[in-house]
C-alpha cells in the first residue's frame, strides 16, 4: 500500500514541476516580440563603475576588464571601486590610464552593509549626480557593444530609469561551468526579457552585471541593505515604486566559474540571498520568484534522478516534452561550443543546478569565487 502511495505522490510532484517549467518556457517565448529602440546620438553623461574585491584571486580578470572597457569607452569615465586595504590597491593606484580613476571605500564605512552593496552605497553617497547614468559592472565583465548608450536617450524621455544587458558566458577554467552558464543567456532572452522588457518591470530581479541606472534613482533608493543579492533587492524597490525598466540590446561577456565547485557556491549564494530577501519584496515578486525558488528546491523531482517516473502513463508527457526539449536545446547549443564529449553529462548538469541551493544553506559568509 505504501509504495503505490509514494509513487503517486512523486508522480504528482513531477507533474507540478514540469507544468511549472512549461509555463515559464511558454511565457519566455513571448519575449521574442520585444523590440528595443535607439536614437542616433549617444548619451554622454554616463559613468562606468567596476566594483571589485581587488584581491589576488581576481587580478587577471580585473585588469582584463579595465583594459577592455576603458578602450571601448575611451571618451567616458571609468571608476574602479575597491575597499581600503585591498590586496591590489597599491597596484591599481599606479594606473596611468587617462579615463580610469580609483575610488576607495574607507574601512570605517558602514560595517552593517555587505560586500558589493556596501561599496556601491558609498559610491552613491559620495559620487553620484542626479542627471547622470551609472553602469555598474563586475571585475570579470567585458561589454561587447555600446547599444545601450544609444538607447538611454529614448527611454529616459519616456520615464524609464533602469536597464540590463543580455549576459553571454565566456569560458574560464571549467568547460562544465561554461556549458551550464549558457542557461543564463537563454534566461535573459526569454523570461528576463519578458518581465524587464515587455512588462517593463524587473519582477524576476536585475543583474548586477551592467546594471545601468539613472543617478536620481540611485540616490533615492540606495544600496543600504544588508543583502547577499543586493541587485535583487534593488530590483524589488524599482518594482515597489513602479518605475519602468527595459532590456538593452547590449551583450555583456561574463566569465564562467573556474570549477563546478565555484559554480555551486555562486548559485548557492544567489539562492540564499533571494530567499532571505523574498519576504520583503512586493507581492508580485513574492509569487513569481517564490514559485521559481520552489522549483529550485524540488526541481530534482523533474530531473533525470527519477526519470523512470516519466514512463508512468499520464497526461504530463506533452508538458515534459516542451520543457525537456528547451533544456536539451540549451545544453546542446552550449556543448557545440564547449566540446561534444560532454554530451553524456547533460543529465548531470541538470542535477547539479537542482542541488546548488544546498551550498547556499551551508555557507556561513559572503562567497567570493576565483576569477583568475
Amino acid at each position: 500500500m505504501l509504495l503505490p502511495l509514494i509513487l503517486h505522490l512523486l508522480d504528482s510532484v513531477t507533474l507540478f514541476i514540469w507544468c511549472s517549467f512549461t509555463t515559464f518556457v511558454i511565457t519566455g517565448l513571448f519575449a521574442q516580440f520585444y523590440k528595443v529602440e535607439q536614437t542616433f546620438v549617444k548619451k554622454r553623461k554616463v559613468e562606468f563603475i567596476i566594483t571589485s574585491v581587488a584581491s589576488n584571486s581576481v587580478r587577471n580578470s580585473l585588469f582584463e576588464s579595465i583594459l577592455h572597457n576603458k578602450t571601448l569607452f575611451s571618451g567616458y569615465k571609468i571608476t574602479v571601486l575597491i575597499d581600503e586595504g585591498s590586496q591590489l590597491q597599491s597596484e591599481l593606484e599606479k594606473l596611468v590610464y587617462e579615463n580610469v580613476h580609483i575610488v576607495i571605500v574607507p574601512k570605517q564605512y558602514r560595517y552593517d552593509l555587505l560586500a558589493k552593496g556596501r561599496a556601491i552605497n558609498y559610491f552613491i553617497e559620495t559620487q553620484v549626480k542626479s542627471d547622470w547614468w551609472y553602469c555598474f559592472i563586475d571585475d570579470d565583465n567585458l561589454i561587447l557593444n555600446d547599444s545601450f548608450l544609444y538607447e538611454i536617450p529614448v527611454y529616459e524621455k519616456r520615464g524609464y530609469v533602469v536597464c540590463n544587458p543580455v549576459l553571454k558566458p565566456r569560458e574560464g577554467k571549467s568547460k562544465g561551468s561554461y556549458i551550464m552558464d549558457w542557461i543564463r543567456y537563454f534566461d535573459d532572452i526569454t523570461l528576463f526579457r519578458f518581465f524587464t522588457g515587455i512588462m517593463k518591470t524587473p519582477i524576476l530581479g536585475l543583474h548586477g552585471e551592467l546594471l545601468t541606472v539613472k543617478g536620481s534613482i540611485l540616490k533615492e533608493i540606495g544600496f543600504a541593505k544588508h543583502s547577499y543579492t543586493e541587485d535583487f533587492y534593488f530590483a524589488s524597490e524599482i518594482v515597489r515604486r513602479q518605475y519602468k525598466s527595459w532590456q538593452s540590446q547590449t551583450i555583456l561577456s561574463i566569465k564562467s566559474p573556474n570549477s563546478l565547485k565555484d559554480l555551486l557556491k555562486q548559485r548557492g549564494r544567489w539562492f540564499k540571498g533571494i530567499a532571505k530577501d523574498l519576504p520583503l519584496v512586493p507581492l508580485e515578486m513574492k509569487i513569481i520568484v517564490g514559485w521559481r525558488i520552489v522549483l529550485w528546491i524540488f526541481g530534482i523531482f523533474g530531473s533525470w534522478f527519477i526519470s523512470l517516473l516519466w514512463m508512468i502513463p499520464n497526461h504530463a508527457f506533452f508538458l515534459l516534452a516542451i520543457s525537456g526539449l528547451y533544456y536539451w536545446f540549451i545544453y546542446l547549443y552550449a556543448i557545440k561550443r564547449g566540446g561534444f564529449r560532454y554530451l553524456f553529462l547533460i543529465p548531470a548538469f541538470g542535477m547539479i543546478e537542482c542541488i546548488s541551493f544546498i551550498f547556499g544553506l551551508r555557507a556561513k559568509s559572503f562567497v567570493v569565487i576565483d576569477k583568475n
